[in-house]
């Protein structure tokens, strides 16, 4: 493995502290993070579409928190007015002589807000004003912003931009919505999540003063996004995908031709197929990874349903089917957790059940792709060992 690629996986244990911190407080959030995490380490634009009031933004703030140094600028686009309005920090005046002893009276500019930004999240991005757009498609891109004739070169590491809605198809703002190379639905929060919720902000706001949490500095976020190219992607990887994009034109049941015409996107895939590798601490891209296609593949909502039945074929590793047997094993009201809530009844059942899914692990473990992929069955199985021992304990009457 090479040493570059090695320090970046060495990262990704904080990097999932840090995920499993913020989704903690920012319940059923997982998508927003991991979007936004893509986002750093390909260096593509992510866009969130989702009604007001269902956290993105706090999400993202809170993971920013946890980038050491790093700048978040949070544009809420139909208030921004004028360009200047967006990148300005403040104007002095200058005043110079002049050959014929008069003076000379000019304006300097000193850059900040988007300028300055790490993270810039443009929220309702659709109702920027037209004066607006060409700056916003150029940070978008990544190149810098047009400032007083000249190109400038902005720190920006993700561009991430928000909207309850979509572009009109037919209007000036197609060009940046094909830049939104990570697209995310969130949802609003079910029963459960609201529940979870209201615990959640009652923890935070009573360790507020004492909470300590995990970060990483801006060198590190480089050293993703250095180590990002060089994680491989296998010619069988690039056919899947190829493929997956064919059946998805192929299906007449919505147009996805845009999907296929869009080279700049298909390059792209494989950056964030890239990003999603290394953050899950791999140095090959493997299916597993091709489940953010869900993300990549959609051009309005009601696809979204489409490219997932896609994909799911495809996605199937020994990992994945290890964590379905283990979700099936731990089903709310089955027989393991009927044992465990103290019914001894059941008790040679569950542990029969739990023994042949220690079977199934091994066999999957033995499967696995990679060292990672090993390791994570290998902590399936070890949870399967404590709920067997833990069902035991139930039956002989020796739980405490």
């Amino acid at each position: 493995m090479l040493a570059e690629v090695k320090k970046a996986i060495d990262l990704t244990k904080t990097i999932g502290q840090i995920l499993n911190e913020v989704t903690a407080h920012h319940i059923q959030r997982d998508d927003v993070v991991k979007a936004t995490l893509l986002a750093l380490v390909s260096g593509k634009p992510a866009f969130f579409l989702g009604s007001p009031g269902i956290d993105k933004t706090g999400t993202i703030q809170a993971l920013v928190k946890r980038i050491n140094k790093a700048i978040f600028y949070d544009a809420l686009m139909p208030t921004i007015v004028s360009v200047e309005q967006l990148l300005v920090e403040s104007t002095s005046i200058i005043e110079e002589p002049t050959s014929n002893g008069g003076k000379s009276i000019k304006t300097h500019d000193q850059l900040g807000r988007a300028a300055l930004a790490h993270l810039l999240f443009a929220d309702e991005i659709w109702k920027a004003e037209p004066r607006v757009l060409q700056t916003m498609l150029d940070l978008s891109k990544g190149d810098g912003v047009r400032h007083e004739g000249q190109m400038v070169k902005t720190p920006l590491l993700a561009f991430l931009a928000a909207s309850n809605e979509l572009p009109d198809s037919e209007g000036n703002l197609g060009a940046i919505w094909s830049r939104m190379t990570i697209r995310v639905k969130v949802e609003p929060l079910n029963r459960g999540g609201k529940k979870a919720l209201v615990q959640a902000r009652l923890n935070r706001d009573r360790n507020a003063q004492t909470a300590a949490f995990t970060s990483i500095t801006l060198a590190d976020v480089e050293t993703l996004r250095k180590a990002r190219p060089l994680v491989e992607v296998s010619e069988e990887i690039d056919d899947i995908v190829l493929d997956i994009i064919q059946e998805l034109v192929d299906d007449k049941s919505a147009d996805f031709k845009w999907a296929w015409d869009d080279d700049r996107r298909v390059g792209r895939i494989f950056d964030v197929l890239q990003a999603n590798a290394l953050l899950n601490g791999r140095s090959m891209v493997n299916k597993s990874d091709l489940a953010v296609l869900e993300w990549l593949l959609w051009d309005i909502p009601e696809q979204i349903a489409i490219v997932r039945a896609r994909i799911a074929p495809y996605c199937r590793t020994a990992l994945s089917e290890a964590q379905e047997l283990v979700d099936t094993l731990m089903t709310p009201g089955g027989t393991v957790e009927t044992v465990l809530k103290g019914d001894r009844t059941k008790g040679v059942q569950a542990i029969t059940q739990c023994e042949e899914a220690q079977k199934e692990l091994t066999r999957f473990k033995n499967e696995a792709d990679d060292d990672a992929m090993e390791t994570a069955i290998d902590q399936l199985a070890k949870q399967v060992e404590a709920n067997k021992d833990e069902i035991i304990a139930v039956v002989t009457g020796t739980k405490k």
